[in-house]
């Protein structure tokens, strides 16, 4: 299944594809197309169906064929608004889609040669996919978007990149406009973030809890709180030998993950999961929350501020 989450897209009728919608969405022959269709009665820049005003609007770039909205030929040029559930043809009426969702357009990532889609629903986005993310899409503090592996620095993300994972391509979407739905609404600290863990005495849990001035959030109690809680220690023990803040709590990834019974890449996983943790409650720290060293295995927790208290 392409789509786990509401987000705007057309369905071939015959179910055997679809298309995530770009705020402007060119269906066409030409192979750049956002949705490409291969066919010689599609021509090469055929529709266009754009976001605008909170609906979908479609018009027929004069194409030699024709565009029809339910059974309706549009005139060359013409422009009509689309509902949910319209049935579009390109072409001729065989070639029919149906807009499946109607809703706005989001952030996503298509893997370019199966055309599936992975979306940016919390603000990150794991490649090839959530269950195994080998490398990770944010979004950062200041809205952009990023790219990061493992053992590589953070690489800014524009509309319409595409980049090589493994020997496949992908291709990077984002609307200017941001959606509620789309990623948390990040809620601005008006001070420092204080991470506070609350370890029982067998250290068998760990609660978390973030604190700022103005809020309080409960993150329970996660089997990776226990990473984070490792993290932190190194971080306050640097702290408490004087370290500057820039040299302290970096700690290399493969000792972190012998010392804590996993595998690097099990490792990778949980801070994954941890980002996506701290977006999923509007944490605007989420994409610092662990920071990576460029260039080496190291990584520590993002955040100085830290209390560590017994249950």
């Amino acid at each position: 299944m392409w789509f786990t989450s509401i987000v705007g897209r057309l369905v071939q009728v015959n179910g055997t594809r679809a298309s995530c919608l770009e705020p402007e969405h060119l269906v066409g022959r030409a192979e750049h197309s956002s949705l490409h269709i291969p066919h010689s009665y599609v021509s090469a820049q055929h529709a266009l169906l754009r976001w605008t005003e909170n609906v979908w609007e479609l018009t027929d770039r004069g194409s030699r064929n024709g565009t029809w909205l339910d059974g309706v030929q549009l005139r060359s040029g013409q422009t009509d608004v689309l509902r949910q559930g319209a049935v579009l043809s390109f072409g001729q009426l065989g070639e029919q889609w149906v807009l499946e969702d109607a809703t706005e357009p989001c952030v996503f990532i298509e893997e370019c040669e199966s055309e599936s889609f992975l979306l940016g629903v919390d603000g990150v986005i794991g490649i090839p996919s959530n269950d195994l993310p080998e490398c990770t899409a944010y979004r950062d503090r200041d809205g952009t978007w990023k790219l990061e592996s493992a053992d590589h620095a953070a690489l800014m993300l524009r509309n319409g990149d595409r980049f090589e994972w493994r020997g496949r391509e992908y291709r990077f979407s984002s609307p200017r406009l941001v959606r509620a739905t789309e990623t948390a609404e990040y809620l601005q600290s008006p001070g420092p973030l204080v991470l506070e863990f609350i370890v029982s005495q067998d250290e068998e849990f760990v609660k978390l809890r973030a604190e700022a001035p103005n809020r309080t959030i409960d993150l329970g109690s996660r089997s990776h709180n226990y990473l984070l809680l490792t993290l932190a220690r190194s971080r306050l023990a640097d702290g408490a030998r004087k370290l500057t803040e820039g040299a302290c709590g970096w700690v290399d990834k493969d000792w972190l993950a012998a010392g804590l019974q996993m595998t690097p890449s099990q490792l990778d996983l949980e801070v994954f999961r941890i980002r996506k943790h701290f977006a999923h409650h509007g944490l605007e720290e989420a994409a610092s929350v662990i920071e990576r060293r460029p260039r080496t295995k190291q990584l520590r927790l993002g955040l100085g501020a830290v209390r560590i208290t017994r249950s």
